[in-house]
């Protein structure tokens, strides 16, 4: 997406859209998506990364207690780092919108599909790993799906 105040935009809809979201975004969110948008990160890897963050909170041991309600889009930074890092299948957001699909629709609303790729370095094209909390996926062996 080349046109910041949209990227901006896509991304405080995906944060505000979350049920676990507990305040209004803050300008230092507002800061933060737009270096994402100067860095070059993909409105999937960010997508994705607020997906994946969702999806670990809600595996959490139902015994253990509640996490406070996400404060800040600072919160899923980490996230964002370790997938950006990391190589990822494509069909693991595809993956994470099906089990998640609360917030996958504020990016859909404002971003085109060319926007919501993965930004996977070229050298590491041939080795993807797969990405934590991904119970029932299947191997790539699988036709059935």
């Amino acid at each position: 997406m080349t046109d910041p105040r949209a990227y901006v935009q896509a991304v405080l809809a995906l944060y505000r859209d979350l049920p676990e979201t507990a305040v209004r975004p803050r300008p230092l969110d507002r800061r933060l998506a737009a270096d994402w948008h100067r860095r070059g990160v993909p409105l999937g890897v960010i997508e994705m990364a607020i997906l994946l963050t969702t999806a670990r909170r809600q595996a959490r041991d139902p015994e253990a207690p509640s996490l406070p309600p996400v404060r800040s889009l600072h919160y899923y930074q980490p996230v964002v780092e370790e997938l950006l890092a990391m190589p990822h299948p494509d069909r693991y957001l595809s993956y994470l919108r099906d089990r998640l699909p609360t917030a996958r629709a504020a990016v859909r609303a404002t971003a085109g599909p060319s926007d919501l790729g993965s930004r996977r370095p070229a050298h590491q094209d041939q080795h993807q790993h797969q990405l934590p909390f991904d119970p029932g996926a299947r191997s790539k062996n699988d036709v059935s799906r």
